[in-house]
């Protein structure tokens, strides 16, 4: 069972010292892939009843095996709305949408990642290069 942490409104003014401005910073991952992990226990289609978290746990186990921390983040996202093709997955900034992903279609997925990454490196040396 989750632990789930509830803040009241005023108590975020805790966290924040007062004066200070937000804080704005580039995003520190070139891609972040989502998947959702919404799980309605069988009571009707979802990702989390379909076994995302297992896709969840192969994702950050090849993005480890193959060095791509702080390149990518794997993050379990809440419902995405298209419970019936669970579960779905989306990379960001592409917008790439996965559905009906297994685990098994982890290594294809991170495979398409690293053509992106070497679109993006071809792409900023014929950008400097100008």
């Amino acid at each position: 069972m989750q632990t789930i942490i509830f803040f009241a409104i005023n108590q975020f003014d805790a966290l924040i010292p007062k004066g200070d401005p937000v804080i704005q910073r580039p995003q520190p991952y070139i891609r972040q892939i989502h998947v959702c992990i919404n799980n309605r226990n069988g009571e009707s289609p979802s990702c989390g009843y379909s076994g995302s978290e297992e896709v969840v746990e192969e994702l950050r186990k090849v993005t480890k095996e193959r060095n791509l921390k702080g390149k990518i983040r794997v993050v379990r996202s809440g419902c995405l709305d298209v419970c019936a093709f669970g579960p779905n997955m989306m990379i960001w900034p592409e917008g790439l949408w996965y559905m009906k992903v297994t685990k098994e279609d982890v290594p294809q997925i991170v495979e398409q990642y690293l053509k992106l990454e070497v679109a993006d490196q071809a792409k900023e040396a014929g950008t400097a290069a100008k």
